[in-house]
């Protein structure tokens, strides 16, 4: 097995898979990267199939693109892609703002507010700061009873990850990680102030907000990166 993957009761299909798509969506693994089937076999220590498996899995969620040659690539994310992924999450999650306000518990509020308390002690803990912004995300969305809406939701959640660690990879804010942590926490607290009030008008916009803000954060990244593209010099993203 790969020094670094999880030791899960899984099969070994799952996995690779499960090691492979956390190495994508963090930037581990980045767009443009390629993936050697046999490479992978020799790093787990498996037979091929499951390791194929795993690749026609992340090929599905599109995170990984099979080429005729059979070369296996790390898929790049487009603008419109990501302009898609945006509008998405705007539509469903300020929808599922307005349910959070009505539904949203006393002890989801504390558990939120020392989540969010934690992140500030320690705004250099990316790993912890990723949990809060999941644990804020999923605070909106996990009333919204409509389970159309809630498979949507679900099969963004990857791509919606994927643009948020692109975003901080390579965005210019991020040569200070420390201050974007905070300032993204800031807009988490405006968030997770507006459930308090129960007020569905507050909180929607209060969702609108950090969503547009998330977006433009997002662009000035990728302008950035095929600005670097342009000049011919591959900058080393931020990490």
């Amino acid at each position: 097995m790969a020094k670094n993957a999880k030791p899960l009761f899984q099969s070994l299909s799952d996995q690779v898979f499960s090691f492979l798509k956390e190495k994508i969506i963090n930037n581990e693994l980045l767009p443009g990267s390629v993936l050697s089937i046999d490479r992978l076999t020799a790093e787990f220590g498996i037979s091929n199939t499951p390791v194929r498996e795993a690749v026609v899995r992340l090929e599905g969620l599109d995170l990984v693109t099979v080429h005729r040659n059979r070369n296996i690539t790390v898929s790049s994310l487009s603008r419109d892609k990501i302009l898609d992924i945006l509008e998405m999450r705007r539509l469903l999650e300020t929808y599922g703002s307005r349910t959070a306000a009505l539904h949203v518990t006393d002890g989801e509020i504390r558990s939120l507010d020392t989540v969010l308390d934690k992140v500030l002690d320690n705004p250099t803990d990316f790993d912890y700061y990723k949990h809060s912004d999941l644990e804020l995300h999923d605070a909106i969305t996990r009333h919204i009873k409509n389970r159309e809406i809630q498979a949507s939701l679900k099969n963004l959640s990857v791509y919606s990850l994927r643009i948020r660690y692109y975003a901080r990879f390579y965005g210019e804010e991020n040569r200070n990680p420390e201050n974007s942590v905070v300032k993204i926490t800031a807009e988490h607290r405006a968030i997770l102030d507006a459930l308090k009030s129960h007020d569905p008008d507050r909180v929607e916009q209060a969702v609108m907000t950090h969503l547009l803000n998330a977006e433009e954060r997002t662009l000035r990244a990728l302008d950035r990166l095929e600005n670097t593209k342009g000049t011919g010099k591959q900058e080393e993203p931020a990490r």
